[in-house]
């Protein structure tokens, strides 16, 4: 067997050496000026009872992140005052309190007239009416997908290519409509990071007071940035996954992750991705079928037609999932989407959630917008770039947008107009 002939190590010259050390120098200079300039300011845009507990508890880490709050209403920002400017959650009987957060408006708030004021706001406050124009490194953002585009509008203009943001939300697709709509430059965007939280958190009659009824998990994953690079001008566009860190990314989920009561743990994207699906998977068949036949969760598992359209829906949304090619080598994927497991895993969450209403239901009732884009949404979108069939789901995203069309023009008082 032959081997390749021992050589010794080539050795640099004086003047090599020096070259290499001055180029060390440089990085390490470079890397100071950039964590120097980078802001360690991590905001949070939605204060649902997510948004509240997880800047609760970034506010309770010694030596943590200074943490800002974004409030788009007058309102809440009166209730933040009124409330004694702090957030509480109430766990086993006792309440946690933490303060020192800085509250900023993310959107212009619209005036009477130009001499209006609002009350309590001035420039002895530590925040004014007006939105700022300073630069965010670190987002997190957990308003309802369905508001999510319009809430990043309105801060656009203080996102740079340099920021990261963290969608904490359920569902998918919310990075392909910003990528579309908000961030359509592949050069201008951001890095992103997808997360789910699992505790178990309930809101009060007071807006910043929330309570923690299980302790449970927070996943993230940052996705990798496709870069596009060409040498020349008649050269073609060549397409580059980028998976490196940036600092603010590094940052951003490295405060998520040492926050214990947060109980992070970060995922390789295709893993996260996995996760995600399964629980969109759930939500895909409990939420449209319970508008569909406007009853509680525990109706469906009672009702025949219900269970044979449970059954066909799962195997539907299961054959779609296999056929996305950006998993067709993930390890054991056939058996995390096998239609009897997803269909068994839906049918313990109607036993389990009982005479509870899904989410969507209750937005359909209240009149508010509903995540349909993101679940159901989503799958048929994917089914019509791979040519899969998938009548049901596209039969369900339509009947939810109707019912959802209906009741807003109800409570509008539509009248409609014949010439």
């Amino acid at each position: 067997m032959w081997h390749r002939p021992w050589r010794p190590p080539q050795r640099l010259s004086q003047g090599e050496l020096k070259k290499e050390a001055e180029k060390e120098l440089s990085k390490r200079l470079e890397l100071q000026q950039e964590q120097a300039k980078m802001n360690r300011t991590i905001h949070i845009l939605g204060l649902g009872t997510v948004g509240k507990f997880i800047a609760h508890s970034l506010a309770g880490l010694p030596n943590g992140p200074p943490v800002t709050l974004l409030m788009h209403r007058p309102l809440v920002m009166q209730q933040w005052h009124d409330e004694g400017a702090a957030i509480k959650i109430l766990i086993n009987g006792e309440y946690h309190v933490q303060t020192g957060f800085h509250i900023e408006s993310s959107a212009n708030f619209q005036r009477q007239d130009p001499l209006q004021r609002f009350p309590g706001f001035g420039p002895n406050l530590e925040h004014s009416a007006e939105p700022p124009n300073t630069v965010i490194d670190s987002l997190v953002v957990t308003t309802n997908p369905c508001i999510t585009l319009s809430a990043i509008s309105s801060i656009k203009h203080r996102l740079r290519k340099t920021s990261t943001i963290c969608f904490v939300q359920d569902g998918l697709g919310i990075i392909e409509k910003m990528n579309s709509m908000i961030f359509p430059d592949p050069h201008d965007r951001p890095t992103y990071v997808l997360g789910r939280i699992t505790h178990d958190l309930k809101s009060t009659d007071q807006h910043f007071t929330i309570v923690e009824n299980r302790i449970g998990g927070f996943l993230c994953a940052k996705l990798p940035q496709v870069v596009e690079t060409k040498e020349e001008y008649f050269s073609p566009v060549i397409n580059r996954t980028d998976f490196s860190w940036s600092l603010q990314a590094r940052h951003l989920v490295g405060s998520l992750i040492r926050t214990p009561e947060l109980n992070t743990k970060s995922l390789g994207h295709k893993s996260f991705f996995v996760r995600q699906l399964r629980q969109l998977a759930v939500g895909a068949v409990i939420g449209p079928l319970s508008v569909a036949y406007d009853c509680s969760n525990d109706q469906l598992l009672y009702d025949y037609a219900a269970s044979q359209n449970i059954g066909h829906l799962v195997a539907e949304i299961c054959h779609i999932i296999l056929s996305l090619p950006e998993l067709a080598k993930f390890h054991k994927l056939e058996q995390k989407f096998n239609a009897n497991l997803v269909e068994n895993i839906v049918l313990r969450s109607l036993q389990k959630s009982g005479r509870n209403t899904s989410t969507m239901l209750r937005d359909i009732r209240a009149g508010r917008r509903t995540d349909i884009d993101f679940y159901n949404g989503y799958l048929v979108q994917r089914a019509m770039e791979l040519g899969v069939p998938c009548p049901r789901n596209h039969t369900l995203l339509h009947l939810v947008k109707g019912r959802q069309a209906r009741r807003s023009r109800q409570d509008n008082l539509y009248i409609p107009f014949r010439d």
